[in-house]
């Protein structure tokens, strides 16, 4: 009995030793937005140009100052953010109006229209997260190797 005890709070350990949720029986993995960039690799299953930048940062903030800031491929944008468990709270967002080549112009709608309808998130465990809106759509995005 003491063996399977000591077995089973080494493995409990193991399981938390990198400070984020294990995956267990298809369960979500748990994280955080917080810190960046992150950089936007797909909207609604098209991937992002890669030769067009679009990224978001999440920076922590204390009674409810939290911003988040980054671009959409041409304009920059800055707004509050909030997340609570899979629940994101991102916004208004305000941002610069700039017209600019057509790449990174047809990047930047659907990347603000994904970011403005994202009320969850849901992390992989390759440490990608998907922002996902009620109306099915989606944004995948992925920490900046730095």
């Amino acid at each position: 009995m003491k063996t399977v005890l000591i077995a089973g709070v080494f493995l409990l350990a193991g399981c938390t030793a990198t400070g984020e949720a294990a995956k267990v029986a298809g369960q979500a993995l748990g994280g955080s937005l917080e810190g960046g960039p992150w950089l936007i690799t797909s909207v609604n299953g098209a991937a992002v140009d890669p030769s067009v930048r679009a990224d978001i940062t999440f920076e922590p903030g204390d009674q409810n100052t939290s911003a988040v800031y980054g671009t959409g491929g041409c304009n920059r944008f800055r707004g509050g953010w909030k997340q609570n468990g899979t629940v994101i709270d991102l916004g208004p967002l305000a941002g610069t109006r700039m017209m600019c080549e057509d790449k990174k112009m047809k990047v930047e709608g659907p990347v603000m229209s994904g970011l403005d309808a994202a009320t969850a998130v849901v992390f992989a465990a390759d440490g990608t997260a998907t922002l996902t809106a009620p109306d099915g759509g989606v944004v995948s995005i992925r920490r900046e190797k730095k």
